[in-house]
């Protein structure tokens, strides 16, 4: 479903024959402040567009939230279960967490529309890379295997690969994530892929990573955090081989 946008010409004031305005010689005689008339309007006027703007977006805003839902619902899930199905020595873990919460989510949207004017709610939508999100959970000694066979999988679906990145090195995060295409409406959708240990020290401190991502925090409290997430990180053993798997594109 698409949302209209108004069109200036709905909001547009009669023009000045309409409502008769007399010459600015005229006025001045009958102490009408035309000026001060046309400035009202004007007033008026952008106050209108503005309302206006305020009910597009809160209907675009409604759309969108169900247009993602129902991606989720009849595309994309029913492909992770399938994809699962496929192999047992793993699994989708935390999949009641696949549908970011309406709040965020739109505030991710209405933030990237304030920023670029030219972006359509439709198009903000589809670029928010974790409106829909996976993990998969592999055992360490088939985490190598299991992750390549999954991408395999999901190319073989019909999703199209946006990116993936290999963090296994990274002293702070260890991981694979992957954003995927679905080309019927182009909503982008993200995969993790973890093992145990992985997950649960992305759990553990997720806490720190957001209070990272906040600039009112202090540097001496974002190097106490920093320093944590690397301790926690610092725990998790690699799987043999990971470094295999390449970064794409």
């Amino acid at each position: 479903m698409s949302v209209d946008r108004p069109d200036d010409d709905d909001l547009r004031f009669p023009s000045a024959d309409a409502h008769e305005v007399p010459a600015p010689d005229e006025a001045d005689r009958s102490g009408t402040n035309v000026p001060g008339e046309r400035a009202s309007q004007l007033a008026a006027h952008a106050d209108l567009r503005a309302k206006a703007d305020a009910a597009y977006g809160a209907q675009a805003i409604d759309v969108g939230c169900n247009r993602v839902r129902e991606t989720e619902e009849t595309v994309v899930t029913p492909a992770m279960l399938e994809i699962e199905a496929k192999d047992a020595d793993r699994r989708l873990i935390g999949l009641e967490f696949r549908l970011k919460g309406a709040g965020r989510l739109t505030e991710k949207v209405t933030k990237a529309v304030a920023e670029q004017p030219d972006l359509s709610y439709e198009q903000a939508f589809a670029l928010v890379k974790d409106a829909i999100r996976y993990t998969f959970e592999y055992p360490d000694d088939r985490y190598v295997a299991g992750v390549k066979a999954d991408i395999r999988r999901l190319e073989d679906i019909g999703f199209e690969r946006v990116d993936s990145r290999n963090t296994w090195a990274s002293p702070e995060y260890k991981g694979l994530n992957s954003r995927w295409r679905v080309p019927e409406n182009g909503q982008t959708f993200e995969v993790q892929f973890h093992t145990r240990a992985s997950f649960e020290a992305k759990q553990v401190t997720h806490a720190a990573y957001e209070r990272l991502r906040d600039p009112a925090t202090s540097k001496a409290e974002q190097g106490r955090l920093a320093r944590y997430q690397r301790e926690v990180t610092a725990r998790i053993p690699v799987p043999p081989g990971v470094m295999d798997i390449p970064d794409y594109p």
